[in-house]
């Protein structure tokens, strides 16, 4: 790719000067630059007021200006252009005069020559482009009371304000200059995607995690931009970071949570809490995220949680499962194809890619996709364009991805068999839906709003969980996860004739892995429960339903004592 040339206006009206500059600049084959000349001051400024140019080359004495005043008129019309004057008077006076006021330099004729020229012309643009970054940076900051971090291209950091410091923990301005943004980020391939897309697209704005310097996490909301020269119409200089920390507030929030579910995922343990909250932060961040989690765990609903609760909600969102269809119909279903393409290839077919535009594509057990497809994958989303199958025609998508799998992708890379570039491309985010047996206090509350579920499936009447039906869930390990719970539930529901499930109704595998001896009927049961799940059944069950749940003659009481004295089994029973 040929290099962008140097826009150079030359304001000269001696005419053997400008077939010298001109043989300096742009004789030479691929010379990086173009020149175009004006006579006269006036013309000059109206050159300046049509076209953008990198630099201008200025005599100082025109037929219409002369001096310092030249200059002046130069840098009013275009204070963002960089000025260089190439004067015929060897004024030590004149020329400091020029510098101070602003020319970036002041050469003499007679003692220029090609190479002399050329660079200073480029010096002169180079630094312009640092005094305009430096007098955006000091705009910026100073108006700001927020966390600012300035960084270069390369996502280093050139500045930091002393708002950012506190809140990273720094002392000084040494600590931190240098060093690349992604280190500041909880997850540094967020931090690089997010660096990404503001080079594409020149600014971004979201919510993310951030790690302090005693390893603290920051909830953050993030404006970055980037600072273009020539008041934002020419190249890019630098990018901005604007935090706003709103950690206490997450932290308050979470503290306040009283929700069981969220979005249509059951929960109000703290692991579950948390995803809440993490789906709340993807939501609003169109990254790519990649959930893990073994099978049954909910993968696809916290696939379409996060879809739904934010501003692609009301386009489409389109599920793949990767593991399910042989190589060459999965590349079809992808990427669609074209008549004649194959056999059955009757007419022209869109892709789930195509079908996603503008919406979220969502591509479930992405670790069973094979080789091949990887690098057909990889290519989309780094360029996000396709071909469909046996056509030609390069179709451009746009779609968030969200991918799902049961397997530890990382373990896979480094087995070989899944692609590094495709792995880091997917796994912007990583969530990781822990197991059923991983968050049993759940059980109970899943249960129940299976249970309802189930009744209005199959227009029963009321049926009651007991006790002891519970203590069986929650003592048994769910490899199944929530899925099997539903299940197991349907099953036990479908057996129960009167309207107390007991745990005989379950099906015969759980109760074997659960009571492989009875215990005798002298024996005291150990409950599995805790007084969260006793308060929950007080709350959803009238006195009429106790003695279904908990046995014969007990009252209110008797879940009151058991919560009171912090979940003794014995205290529940009669008295």
């Amino acid at each position: 790719m040929d290099e962008k040339k140097i826009k150079i206006l030359l304001i000269e009206d001696n005419s053997a000067d400008v077939r010298l500059i001109q043989e300096m600049l742009t004789e030479e084959v691929d010379s990086p630059f173009t020149l175009e000349c004006a006579g006269s001051l006036a013309e000059g400024l109206e050159q300046l007021g049509k076209t953008d140019f990198d630099v201008v080359l200025s005599d100082l004495g025109l037929p219409d200006s002369s001096g310092l005043e030249t200059f002046f008129k130069i840098d009013a019309q275009a204070p963002r252009v960089p000025i260089v004057v190439l004067s015929g008077m060897n004024d030590e006076s004149l020329a400091v005069n020029a510098v101070q006021h602003g020319a970036q330099d002041y050469m003499v004729k007679g003692s220029v020559d090609s190479d002399s020229l050329r660079r200073s012309l480029r010096y002169a643009i180079e630094r312009k482009q640092i005094q305009e970054a430096l007098r955006i940076k000091d705009r910026v900051i100073e108006s700001s009371i927020n966390p600012i971090a300035i960084a270069d291209l390369q996502g280093k950091l050139t500045y930091v304000n002393h708002f950012f410091l506190k809140l990273w923990k720094y002392e000084s301005v040494e600590g931190v200059a240098g060093r690349s943004i992604d280190e500041f980020w909880h997850r540094s391939a967020e931090a690089l995607w997010i660096m990404e897309r503001v080079l594409s697209y020149g600014s971004w704005r979201g919510q993310i995690r951030g790690r302090s310097k005693d390893d603290a996490e920051l909830d953050l909301q993030l404006s970055a931009f980037i600072v273009k020269e020539k008041n934002g119409h020419g190249e890019p200089l630098c990018v901005v970071f604007s935090f706003v920390d709103i950690t206490e507030l997450t932290r308050l929030r979470r503290r306040l949570k009283t929700e069981q579910s969220f979005a249509g995922i059951v929960g109000y343990d703290a692991k579950m809490l948390e995803l809440f909250d993490t789906i709340r932060q993807v939501a609003e961040v169109d990254v790519p995220v990649l959930i893990q989690g073994e099978s049954g765990t909910g993968k696809e609903l916290v696939a379409i949680a996060i879809h739904n609760e934010g501003s692609l909600a009301g386009k489409p969102f389109v599920p793949v499962h990767c593991g399910a269809l042989p190589e060459e119909v999965l590349e079809s279903e992808l990427f669609g194809h074209v008549k004649g393409a194959f056999n059955g290839a009757v007419r022209n077919k869109k892709g789930r890619l195509e079908l996603a535009n503008g919406g979220t594509i969502f591509l479930d057990e992405i670790g069973d996709l094979p080789g091949a497809m990887q690098v057909k994958l990889l290519r989309v989303l780094q360029e996000g364009t396709f071909q469909r199958v046996g056509g030609e025609e390069t179709i451009k998508v746009d779609v968030r991805v969200i991918s799902a799998t049961n397997k530890n992708l990382a373990e896979e890379v480094t087995a070989g068999r899944f692609s590094d570039d495709l792995f880091y491309r997917l796994c912007v985010v990583p969530i990781h839906l822990p197991p059923l047996r991983g968050r049993r206090n759940d059980i109970p509350l899943l249960a129940d709003h299976f249970r309802k579920k189930a009744l209005t499936q199959m227009g029963r009447d009321d049926i009651v969980l007991s006790v002891k039906a519970i203590d069986i869930m929650m003592e048994y390990d769910w490899p199944g996860n929530v899925r099997e719970l539903e299940n197991a539930l349907q099953y036990a529901m479908v057996r129960c004739r009167g309207n107390l499930l007991l745990p005989e109704h379950f099906p015969p595998n759980i109760l074997k892995a659960t009571m492989p001896i009875q215990p005798s009927p002298i024996e005291k049961r150990e409950s599995k429960l805790d007084t969260e799940t006793v308060q929950h059944t007080l709350e959803e069950t009238d006195d009429g339903k106790l003695e279904a749940v908990y046995g014969p003659g007990v009252s209110r009481a008797g879940p009151y004592r058991f919560i009171r004295d912090g979940g003794r089994p014995d205290e529940i029973g009669a008295q």
